[in-house]
């Protein structure tokens, strides 16, 4: 084959047709993204905004819920307007009332002063913050004696914060009203609340203004007087929030407004700094899409024929291999990369499919030996057992006992023979069960009982050989105790379907001692094998159902709710 028929020549051949046109076309679309642009700088700048504005509010909110709780909850200040005015309880109070400002005023760093205002006797306290902007004089109180008396008064106590300039310093007041003609209220320079803004990166020649809702400044810029009052207009006239402005240069201007008092913020941007990166060939914008698009369709289209159609043709075969069909081969193809992936693949699965019999043979042979040696291992913990109660119920000449015990031994010694074969039926192991019960019961025919509870549908499934004679033994001899209400044993079987596996349940609970906490952690941690004797039989059926049902089979211990075993094993349908 050639080179042009490999997969690398295609693969170079459909990126360079598809990325040549494209960064030829890129060269020339800078244009395509100014209003793209320029929406997403006044988003980030609106954002930036309301960050910002947020921050302010969340201040403005903070100091206004101290300004309730002074007004309302202080002592000093609620009894001020009951005291007569001029006597000494009334002097006491009004400096209790300043102390409290003065102490509290250093928690909030931008408050300016702190006040109140008695308009029935023209009484006026007033605490500065340390360092603040606002002069303690005759003017500051002439300031806020009139905007009292012209708006003050007249505002709700949910009206929010206003301007007012204090000594030619704008700045933000709100007063709470105390009791009935008592006024408290808090002056912040604007400036303070601006400080922040100062600091925030600015990427494009921005510049943060405040503005009061008459579209008045309130802090310093580097914009003309005649410009500044463009911008009036604007605010005036504009409630957008991003738009552009002439102030000669076009300007991109971005506004929002505080919720909390009627202050106005607002970004001015030069145009030419944001399109500074971008060219200024914006009619070949319209053209972009449709070129775009017809080169993206046609490299599409050579895409999924020389690329995409033999990887799926890959996929295909790797997945009939998955789903067990070994027989399945590869077509040959015409590009040489992938026609030595199909030979490979090909090779490949002939060599799983005779591995795969191979290994499934020799599994099945590993697990018989395996059955067998484990059989071997339960067969002599049952004689020791059966022989030591058949010598206990001859020593105590109960010769009617003990000829019924001797049936039962025959029947069970002749199921121990002939369960040398791999799988009985459920009846056939309960039928078992039973006679091993029953010599228990002849020996302890007060303190021991049981009851077997079988569905008859599930009396013809098919189990391992002695899969749970380990478990009910276990129980006999290491559960059962001597007690007034004496030692009962429940083994119940019944049908179910768990995670869309039918099989069986069987269930052993007994009233007995249970198991120990110990032997519970070990069971649990199924990385750690049980060692000794006492767990010789439970590792034994692990072990064969882990040979027979793989991780289908179920085997739960643990103890009743309030004394007793139980034993739960689940065993699908084979």
């Amino acid at each position: 084959m050639n080179y042009r028929s490999s997969l690398m020549f295609k693969f170079v051949s459909v990126f360079i047709s598809v990325s040549l046109p494209l960064l030829l076309l890129l060269f020339f679309s800078n244009s395509y993204a100014m209003n793209l642009v320029r929406d997403q700088v006044a988003q980030t700048n609106s954002s930036l905004l309301s960050g910002q504005m947020s921050q302010i509010d969340n201040k403005l909110s903070e100091i206004n819920k101290y300004m309730f709780r002074m007004a309302l909850q202080d002592p000093a200040i609620t009894s001020l307007e009951m005291q007569p005015h001029g006597s000494d309880e009334y002097l006491m109070t009004r400096i209790a009332a300043a102390n409290t400002m003065e102490k509290d005023i250093n928690y909030y760093s931008e408050i300016g002063a702190l006040f109140i205002y008695s308009p029935k006797t023209e009484d006026y306290v007033i605490t500065r913050s340390n360092g603040s902007q606002i002069p303690q004089n005759k003017f500051t109180e002439n300031a806020i004696f009139e905007w009292l008396r012209k708006d003050g008064q007249s505002l709700g106590q949910w009206d929010g914060w206003r301007t007012i300039k204090v000594a030619d310093i704008p700045c933000l007041i709100h007063v709470v009203k105390s009791g009935k003609d008592l006024y408290v209220g808090s002056i912040i320079p604007i400036q303070n609340l601006a400080e922040p803004t100062n600091k925030v990166s600015l990427v494009a020649g921005e510049q943060i203004i405040f503005f009061s809702e008459q579209a008045e400044p309130l802090t310093k810029s580097n914009l003309s007087p005649e410009f500044l009052e463009q911008i009036t207009s604007e605010i005036l006239r504009n409630n957008n929030s991003f738009h552009t402005v002439k102030i000669p240069d076009d300007y991109l201007m971005v506004t929002h407004r505080s919720q909390v008092s009627n202050m106005i913020m607002i970004v001015l941007m030069p145009e030419k700094n944001v399109y500074k990166q971008l060219s200024l060939l914006q009619k070949f914008i319209y053209f972009l899409p449709f070129v775009i698009g017809s080169f993206l369709i046609l490299n599409l289209i050579l895409l999924k024929k020389i690329v995409m159609n033999p990887i799926f043709r890959v996929i295909h075969a790797m997945r009939r291999i998955q789903d067990g069909d070994l027989k399945y081969r590869m077509p040959p193809s015409h590009s040489r990369e992938l026609a030595m992936i199909s030979e490979t693949f090909n090779t490949m699965s002939t060599q799983i499919s005779s591995l795969k019999i191979n290994v499934y043979e020799e599994h099945i042979k590993t697990q018989q030996a395996e059955i067998k040696q484990l059989q071997l291992q339960i067969n002599p913990h049952f004689l020791l057992n059966s022989l030591n109660i058949a010598y206990n119920l001859i020593a105590t000449k109960k010769s009617e006992l003990a000829q019924k015990m001797m049936v039962h031994l025959m029947n069970y010694f002749r199921f121990m023979i002939r369960s040398s074969q791999e799988m009985v039926t459920v009846k056939e192991e309960m039928k078992h069960i039973d006679h091993y019960l029953q010599i228990h019961k002849l020996r302890f025919p007060i303190h021991f009982d049981y009851v077997i509870e079988m569905d008859e549908s599930a009396g013809e499934w098919l189990v391992p050989a002695l899969i749970f004679q380990p478990f009910v033994e276990n129980a006999i001899i290491h559960g059962m105790v001597i007690q007034e209400e004496g030692f009962h044993l429940k083994i119940s079987c019944y049908q179910e379907l768990v995670e869309n596996s039918r099989g069986i349940w069987i269930q052993i609970e007994d009233n007995g001692n249970g198991f120990s906490e110990q032997s519970l952690q070990k069971f649990v941690a199924s990385s750690q094998a049980l060692h000794g004797d006492r767990h010789l039989g439970i590792q034994n059926v692990k072990q064969r159902l882990q040979a027979y049902f793989a991780n289908e089979a179920c085997l739960m211990m643990g103890n009743g709710l309030e004394k007793g075993a139980i034993v739960r094993l689940f065993i699908p349908k084979k």
